[in-house]
Formats: C-alpha cells, structure tokens, sequence
C-alpha cells in the first residue's frame, strides 16, 4: 500500500539499495572476521594438541605423523563446518574420530574436541549433547589409558569438552551471520521488488486518466483545427493544461510524494468526461473532511474509474459521488456503457488490483458489478480514521 505524506525528493528506491549496500559491506567484514576467529580456533585446539606430543615424544615417527594428523584435523574441521556450511558431515566426523583416537599420548585428547564439536555442528541437541559428551570421555579415556590415571583421563576430558564447545560456537556463529546475510540480501530483493511494482503501479494509476484525457483532447484538436481554428486554439490551451498535469504526476510518482486532492481530481474527471462526449453528473458532500490518505486513493480509484469510462466504454452519460457516512468516505461511479468495455484486458484488469490493493490498504473495500440494464457500478468505501491510528491496528 502506498503511504502519503513523504518527504519531496527523497526516493524509496534509492533508499531500498543503499541502506543495505552498506549494510552489506559491514556484514562482509563480520563475515571474514568471525571465519578467521574460527581458523583461529581450529589452529589453536590443533596445535594445543600437537605441541605437547613434539615436547615429550621422542618417537621420531610419532613426531612426524603428529603434524601430520594436526592438519588434517584443522582442515578436515574447516572444509566441514567452515562458513557456516555442513558440508559431508559424516565423511568429515570418520575422519576426526579416527584421527583424534591416534596414540600419540595424554595431550592427544585435545584433538577429541574436533570430533565432539562436529557432532554438536551436526546434530539436533537431543542427539549432540550426549554423543559429544561421550566423544569427549571416550577421547581422553583412549589416551589415559595406559598411564591408568583418572587425573589424567579427567583432564583429558575437559580439554576436550572445552575444545568441542569452542569450535561449536565459533562454528554457529558464523552460520549466523551467513544466515543474516543472506536475510539482508533477501530483505534487499524484496524492497527492490515493491519498489518496482510501487513505480508500475502509480504509473499507471496516475497517468492512465491524463493520457486519455490528452489522447481525446488531440482529437477533438484535428476535427476542429480546419473548420474552427478559434475553438481548436482554446482546446489546445486545455491540452496544454493537461500536458503539464501529466508531467507534474510524472514527477510525483520519482519522488514518491503522492498526496492527492480529491478536489481537484473531481474536477478533472468531469472536464475528461465531457471532452469525451459524455455526460456527467457528480455529486460531493464532505470531501474538504477527509484525511489525507483516504483522500489520496479515493482520487487514485477515481482516476482509474473513470479511465476505464473512457477508454473501455461506450457510456453516454456517467455519474459519480463522493461523500463519507457514519465514519466511512464512500466513491460510487455509475455509467450506461460496458459492452466493448473490454472489462478482461490487461489494463483494466491491472488497474483493478492496484487498487484493490490501496483500498484493502486502509482496510477498506472496493467492488464491481455490471447491472442488467448493462449499467456499470463500482464502488470504494474506506474508514475514516487517522493513518497513526491504522498503523496502530497494523502492528497489533
């Protein structure tokens, strides 16, 4: 629904792409930062792992195959879980559970925390809690084992705990911050998106009527510029009138200012009406009253009311109302004419939706029907009541 009232020269649309282009860029860094911090950590529990074997091992191939297996474990974990994605999760969790089982001493258990922490990454808490509590256990008991040390086995076990429990929420925050992204990326389509069918919708609810009005106006121009060049010069100014009505409504819908007067939108209508051969009667009680919202798409439901009159129909005489009634502003438009009205094409069927969908904006409701008599009614009725007052019923 469009909203009245903006401020002249500032544009949705431009606002929809930049608030969150720069959003965006802060995002990105957050993005690389808090994946660094998650290399960071697997390097760290990696190394945490591994450098106590180097120390204390003087098994040559136990100093070799460590590294070795630190890496992998490392790189295993980041192409895994890396960036917030879980990428063949079960091919990765073989992989830290065999290498964190290696015999490589009492510190070894460390390296457990890759296994746990992937089972926390992959599984719902129902499944993770425990299988990472008995990862962690089953890790540091494979180590202690030979010494027959409960210390050593405890140890072991909360070193690895607090390794699974640091790679766990490093690992889900950067699936959240991915998963915003990708929010503000989807939030910025969709604010492109309506910002588009916002400008398609005005155009064609706001120059539909002046551009049959300039169409009708040029042709009454040729018919009289031969034989009544007086009478053609006064039509002209009209259309020169007119022309500049259009651009002025050209210029509302790039700026996104779009109150109306119901006023003067009566007036119009009846000048294009006549300039099209048919008579009009209009009727008016309490326009001066209206809010400005309701007022501007009463005006816009007018304006494609009588479009469609003009263009679609072959009324002879056409009548419209405006009044409000116990709290609700009423717009009835009657003609004579609908056959050839082409009341199916895709114009008229466009303007319809568009404004069903201002109408229902304001919680209003806008109807059609086509009498026997092969008369021709549309009618709008919209609550009367402050904009603050709908938004109000909005957020609520």
């Amino acid at each position: 629904m469009v909203q009245p009232g903006r401020v002249r020269g500032t544009r949705p649309h431009e606002r929809a792409e930049e608030r969150p282009s720069s959003f965006e860029d802060e995002q990105s860094g957050t993005r690389t930062l808090v994946f660094a911090a998650q290399a960071a950590a697997a390097a760290g529990v990696a190394l945490l792992a591994l450098l106590p074997v180097l120390i204390g091992s003087p098994d040559a191939l136990v100093r070799l195959a460590a590294p070795v297996c630190a890496v992998a474990l490392a790189a295993g974990h980041l192409a895994g879980f890396g960036r917030g994605q879980v990428r063949r999760p079960v091919l990765v969790l073989v992989l830290t559970a065999l290498l964190g089982l290696m015999p490589f001493g009492p510190s070894w258990s460390t390296a457990g925390g890759f296994f746990a922490g992937g089972v926390l990454l992959t599984f719902r808490p129902v499944i993770a809690v425990p299988g990472a509590l008995l990862a962690s256990a089953g890790a540091a008991v494979v180590q202690a084992w030979p010494l027959a040390s409960i210390a050593v086995g405890l140890a072991g076990a909360v070193s690895a705990g607090v390794a699974a429990l640091t790679l766990f929420g490093l690992g889900t925050a950067v699936r959240l911050v991915a998963e915003r992204g990708e929010q503000v990326r989807e939030l910025k389509r969709q604010a492109i998106s309506e910002e588009r069918k916002r400008f398609s919708r005005d155009l064609h609810d706001l120059l539909g009527m002046s551009l049959s009005a300039i169409t009708l106006k040029g042709e009454l121009v040729d018919r009289l510029v031969l034989g009544k060049p007086g009478l053609a010069k006064e039509e002209l100014a009209d259309l020169l009138v007119m022309s500049r009505r259009a651009l002025a409504d050209v210029r509302t819908i790039a700026t996104g200012y779009r109150d109306l007067s119901l006023q003067d939108e009566c007036r119009a209508a009846a000048e294009v009406l006549s300039a099209a051969g048919t008579r009009v009667t209009v009727a008016r009680s309490g326009v001066g009253d209206l809010p400005p919202h309701v007022a501007t798409v009463l005006a816009m439901v007018l304006r494609e009311g009588v479009t469609n009159v003009v263009r679609h129909s072959v009324a002879s005489w056409c009548a419209f109302s405006v009044s409000t009634e116990d709290g609700t502003a009423w717009l009835e438009i009657v003609n004579d004419g609908v056959a050839g009205a082409a009341g199916d094409s895709v114009d008229s069927g466009a303007g319809l939706r568009n404004l069903r969908d201002r109408v229902h904006g304001l919680d209003g409701t806008l109807t059609t029907e086509v009498g026997a008599d092969g008369t021709h009614r549309l009618l709008a009725a919209i609550p009367v009541r402050p904009l603050r007052e709908l938004r109000g019923r909005r957020a609520s």
